[in-house]
């Protein structure tokens, strides 16, 4: 038998970068993927026919359409056993020039949409033995670049959003955190300057696509119940 054993997993963002490694390697584990996709409708429906899985719209910034994306999610697949915060979005946003409509459009989508979600779809969550929750989070968010300011505050918000979501998920429910480091540039960063980073800083983080897609599967397969007695639970990697 396959590791997931016919078990269904929700991937944000699972069509591109580091989205499709994750969907990729839990299709082959043996689960049911879902992917969803904001804007890139083709490249989804494309990996979801690789990996004969299903490609949904979700804009995780438009939370009022959660609750019917919950329910055709039970309607389709009657389960979901592994939920995987992956999609997040990365603009350059100079301190200077910062409006706060790009703060918000920033925290919607990495921070607000990821705990709406989850709240959506914990009835289904809750129907599945060992279901899990797992949210990546970013291992150099403590840098605080400067042109990426609103970026690094809400992932690292998200570690303790998952933090928080821990104590409150019922029992069998788990949570946890990967930490990707520099594993793939931001759309349309310098090459150049993206090798120097990596070259001249300290391993920090795990530093592929694969490597945080065996994470994630890490997680799927083991960690604690949450419980009503103090243990620790999930998986931070």
């Amino acid at each position: 038998m396959t590791a997931g054993g016919g078990k269904v997993a929700l991937v944000t963002g699972g069509g591109r970068r580091i989205g499709a490694a994750i969907s990729r390697s839990l299709a082959k584990a043996g689960y049911v993927v879902v992917l969803t996709y904001r804007g890139s409708r083709p490249d989804a429906e494309k990996l979801a026919g690789e990996v004969a899985g299903t490609a949904l719209p979700l804009d995780l910034a438009r939370p009022a359409t959660f609750p019917r994306f919950a329910d055709r999610l039970r309607r389709s697949h009657g389960r979901l056993d592994l939920l995987v915060h992956n999609a997040a979005v990365f603009p350059r946003t100079p301190f200077d020039t910062l409006s706060a409509e790009e703060w918000d459009a920033v925290f919607a989508v990495n921070l607000r949409g990821p705990f709406l979600l989850t709240r959506a779809l914990l009835p289904l969550l809750r129907k599945s033995p060992r279901a899990g929750v797992v949210f990546l989070g970013d291992a150099n968010a403590g840098e605080l670049w400067p042109g990426y300011l609103p970026y690094c505050f809400s992932k690292l918000a998200l570690e303790r959003l998952a933090s928080g979501i821990r104590k409150v998920l019922p029992p069998g429910v788990r949570a946890g955190v990967v930490r990707p480091g520099l594993a793939l540039p931001p759309p349309g960063f310098p090459r150049e300057r993206w090798e120097r980073l990596r070259a001249g800083r300290k391993r920090r983080g795990i530093g592929t696509p694969e490597g945080v897609a065996r994470a994630v599967l890490r997680f799927a397969k083991g960690g604690d119940y949450n419980s009503r007695t103090p243990r620790p639970t999930g998986a931070k990697r």
